[in-house]
């Protein structure tokens, strides 16, 4: 039968093991050891990828005649480039120089504030 504090809750239980008798982890536990990760060794090498990013990767690979599908489409969109589309530049240029860092200007002023009160 289990033991209920003054304050209503189940009485804490012995643990086994490497936990307290709050449940917690004691210090210095052991638990875990083996799948931690070693010091100097990266996390998650692959990160989290989508379906779609493992499925475009793999087409892209395929052989479509004598070329990859990539090299296609590479090769379509150089096309278009050269044909003066302005979207296929800017996404080669891009893509070899960085996006254009967009500038704002801003003038600071000390002059006060005027504000206009309009009486009905």
């Amino acid at each position: 039968m289990t033991e209920i504090q003054k304050n209503g809750s189940p009485a804490p239980q012995e643990q086994e093991g490497n936990r307290g008798n709050d449940g917690k982890f004691l210090k210095g536990h052991s638990i875990g050891l083996d799948t931690r990760y070693k010091a100097g060794e990266s996390g998650n090498l692959n990160g989290r990828r989508s379906a779609y990013t493992d499925l475009i990767r793999e087409f892209s690979f395929i052989k479509v005649g004598e070329m990859e599908r990539r090299q296609r489409i590479i090769g379509k969109l150089f096309e278009l480039a050269e044909s003066g589309n302005l979207k296929a530049i800017e996404f080669i240029v891009e893509r070899l120089e960085g996006k254009a860092l967009e500038r704002q200007e801003r003038i600071i002023s000390t002059a006060p504030i005027q504000v206009l009160s309009i009486d009905d």
